[in-house]
């Protein structure tokens, strides 16, 4: 009888220890699990941010990718309607500085070897006045397109031309009175100096990439 009573006691007691060992596995394991739950939501959570902020990434560079394709295409538009308006300046200064060149040769008996208003080609006009005005309406109609510092020096070549337009009236018809000849080489000069820095200025305005890594 003892001996089952002590059984029965021993029995008890592995019962309580299996108990205990058990609860503390169970507390062990729901912790772990717990803890195995908790990681895999903040990896979710931390993947669902990362996907968004990637979304809005990918969206803004997309935005600034048209963004960037219409400002160049707006540049692009604008270099080549700056390039049209050099063409038409361009034609018109380098004619209207053949004539200074040829009017200077006549004018000052620079030699047969210097151009002259009689050697000068027929499509070339052959006065100071239609140049002044081609010159002019030129820059009326592409005003936009024309810096301040473009037109601050076609603005001064116009004002020495008007006073070249005054002297071309007086010289015709006294081309043997020297004191008016003697101050006709200068006002030409000048004005081909006026026309070199025109044509320089229009040319750095178009503002070419391989210009830009010079300055």
């Amino acid at each position: 009888m003892d001996e089952i009573v002590v059984g029965l006691q021993i029995l008890v007691l592995l019962g309580i220890g299996s108990l205990f060992l058990f609860r503390k596995y169970l507390f062990s394991y729901s912790t772990e699990k717990g803890k195995n739950l908790a990681t895999k939501e903040d990896i979710e959570e931390i993947t669902r941010k990362v996907e968004e902020v990637k979304s809005e990434y990918i969206g803004e560079l997309e935005k600034l990718k048209v963004e960037m394709s219409v400002l160049s295409r707006k540049h692009d538009i604008l270099l080549d309607e700056k390039v049209r308006v050099f063409k038409r300046l361009q034609k018109r200064l380098v004619e209207f500085k053949k004539y200074c060149e040829a009017a200077l040769g006549t004018y000052s008996h620079r030699g047969e070897f210097h151009p002259n208003l009689g050697v000068l080609d027929k499509d070339i006009d052959q006065a100071s006045l239609q140049h002044i005005t081609a010159l002019h309406e030129i820059e009326q109609e592409d005003f936009i397109f024309l810096s301040s510092e473009s037109r601050r020096l076609l603005s001064e070549l116009h004002r020495d031309c008007s006073m070249m337009c005054s002297m071309e009236i007086v010289i015709h018809g006294n081309e043997d009175d020297q004191s008016i000849m003697s101050g006709v080489p200068p006002v030409y000069k000048r004005a081909m100096k006026n026309i070199d820095q025109c044509l320089e200025s229009l040319y750095e305005e178009l503002e070419f990439p391989e210009q830009s890594k010079k300055r």
